[in-house]
């Protein structure tokens, strides 16, 4: 920020980010302006700071070769098992869902297997999650069971799997706030 900007803050008794994060107001934006890009918005980071969630400017479009796979993956980490595997993608018109369940660890290299043979099935797929979680579990199965060509299709699959944010920050496009706010000792 600007010491312009911080003065004209300053003027209307705004001293601290808390005030500020208290002045957003999101607007509609002109048709003419829509290819042009959006302003900075001080206020935005700083209620994205006071909230501590991720705010974006702007309609995101994902551009991805192949076909968007969605993993989300659910276990016990503390036993190092899992018991859910969903995945859910698109074929033409049809959304199509798998839910792939372990009772006991026995059952974990069945799912694992199941998972690889939906995968396979698919035309370049690309998996997409949302945290580290689902990371550590593709790389703990792969240790586990390893049952992967190194090279193929799937291999490359796994291996290139990208979190739903990492996505939004690789296109560049859009403006992303996540800001990560130190709690008091």
């Amino acid at each position: 920020m600007t010491e312009k900007e911080r003065k004209k803050f300053n003027s209307k008794g705004i001293f601290g980010v808390t005030q500020l994060s208290y002045t957003f107001r999101p607007r509609r934006r002109p048709k003419q302006l829509a290819g042009k890009r959006e302003k900075y918005h001080h206020s935005l980071k700083a209620l994205a700071i006071r909230e501590r969630k991720i705010h974006i400017v702007g309609s995101p479009e994902l551009k991805m070769e192949g076909t968007p796979v969605y993993l989300d993956v659910e276990g016990l980490p503390d036993r190092n098992f899992y018991y859910l595997i969903g995945l859910r993608f698109r074929t033409g018109r049809r959304v199509i869902q798998h839910s792939l369940w372990a009772a006991n660890e026995n059952d974990e290299k069945r799912i694992w297997k199941e998972f690889l043979g939906v995968l396979s099935g698919i035309k370049k797929p690309v998996l997409i999650h949302y945290g580290s979680f689902e990371t550590t579990f593709l790389k703990r199965m792969y240790q586990k069971y390893g049952e992967l060509v190194g090279g193929s299709r799937l291999a490359e699959a796994i291996s290139s799997a990208v979190s739903e944010v990492q996505l939004w920050v690789k296109e560049g496009k859009k403006e992303i706030y996540a800001f990560r706010v130190e709690e008091p000792a």
